[in-house]
Parts: structure tokens; C-alpha cells; sequence
């Protein structure tokens, strides 16, 4: 299970072991940098499989979905840090040495994510919830299986997981701003905390409550 953690501007997550969590295809509201520290890492995006060795970092922008597909056999540890910096819109592997420094100055500033405690209290309930998918397509003109192929292309996921996703990224954000869990299933459209917490672990492997004592 990943362990998280919130140290000044940066939020961390490592874990270790022969056999990392098996998560499903997600993305993050902020970048990702991963550090290898020991064995390997193959994360599968758009753009391909990027793997990425001890020693390096491998940077996935905001927005990107992936999953690691390493291997259960391999011993690996990593540290994952999510912090508002962009570097492009593709995801590459970098020397620890051009990166560590800024991520070192971050830890140390004081500062919060810009935004985050707005939308981590925004609702997306059905009261002011987003469009059906067929009224989208209806509106665009093209049928539920167009709008829906055309959205994979363009964004990577489906378009009813994408929604998933951008409420589970809200509740995270909501958890680490301190809000209850029931508060927080109840505002993202969740049918309960079980619900929320199933999955929360599917997708960040780990459970909401135990997130919310790591960065509170």
C-alpha cells in the first residue's frame, strides 16, 4: 500500500516491496515525479511505456493518465512526489541532480497548492452535476459511440471514468484540506464512504482514511 504524506508545498507517496500495487489507469490534478530508488518502473501512457531506473526521476504532467506495469516479481522501491510544476505536456525520465533541488525548496516553503482548497470543496453533486454523455453528444452532433471514441483519443480514458476521475481528485484534495469522509462521499456524488473508499484504493492505493492521517 502506498504511504502519503504533505511536507510544505509538496505532497509525497512512497512505497516498497515485490509486489507494488496493481492500480487502474488515473491521473493527477498536479505532476507526478517518480523516483526510482532501487529496481524499476514501466508506466504506460498515450504516448507508450516510458521506464524509467534507479537514479532517475519520471515525470507525468497534470492530466495524464497511466498506470505502472511493473513486474510483482521485481524488488523495487519509489517516492512519488505531486507538486504544481510543468515541464511539457509529455512524459520523459530525468537525472535526479536536475530535479532534487527545486523538489528540496519546495519541501521547505510553507506555501499550498494554488487552488486546492477551493475545489476541494466544490460539490459535484446532481444538483449542479455535469451533462449525460448522450445530451454532450447530442449537442455536438455525433452519436454516443462517436463522442465517446473522439473523447479516448483526445483525453485518454472514457469519458464516464475521466468524470470518475475528476471527482476522486476532488475528494482527495477534500480529505487532505481535513473534511470528513462522509462529507466528502456526499459531495462528490458518492453513494457512501464504502463506495468512496473502494475506489479511492483502486485508483491511489490507499484508503481514505488512512491518506487523510498522512496528510492532514
Amino acid at each position: 500500500m502506498w504511504n502519503y504524506r504533505r511536507v510544505g508545498a509538496i505532497e509525497l507517496a512512497s512505497c516498497a516491496g515485490n509486489a507494488l500495487p496493481d492500480l487502474r489507469l488515473h491521473f493527477h490534478e498536479t505532476a507526478q515525479f517518480c523516483l526510482v530508488q532501487s529496481g524499476k518502473r514501466r508506466a504506460e501512457t498515450r504516448y507508450g511505456i516510458v521506464e524509467v531506473t534507479a537514479g532517475e526521476w519520471l515525470y507525468l504532467p497534470a492530466g495524464l493518465p497511466h498506470r505502472f506495469i511493473d513486474g510483482a516479481t521485481a524488488e523495487g522501491r519509489c517516492l512519488n512526489i505531486y507538486t504544481p510544476l510543468d515541464l511539457g505536456a509529455c512524459p520523459r525520465c530525468l537525472p535526479v541532480e536536475s530535479i532534487w533541488p527545486l523538489m528540496q525548496s519546495l519541501a521547505l516553503s510553507g506555501s499550498s497548492l494554488a487552488g486546492s482548497e477551493r475545489s476541494g470543496t466544490q460539490s459535484t453533486g446532481p444538483g449542479n452535476g455535469p451533462l449525460p454523455i448522450q445530451a454532450l453528444a447530442r449537442a455536438a452532433g455525433v452519436s454516443r459511440e462517436h463522442f465517446s471514441r473522439t473523447f479516448v483519443q483526445q483525453h485518454g480514458l472514457p469519458p464516464h471514468r475521466h468524470r470518475i476521475m475528476c471527482r476522486l481528485n476532488g475528494a482527495r484534495q477534500a480529505i487532505a484540506w481535513g473534511h470528513s469522509l462522509a462529507d466528502v462521499a456526499a459531495r462528490f456524488d458518492f453513494a457512501d464512504q464504502s463506495h468512496l473508499g473502494r475506489l479511492f484504493r483502486q485508483t491511489f492505493g490507499t484508503t481514505p482514511g488512512a491518506y487523510r492521517k498522512g496528510c492532514c
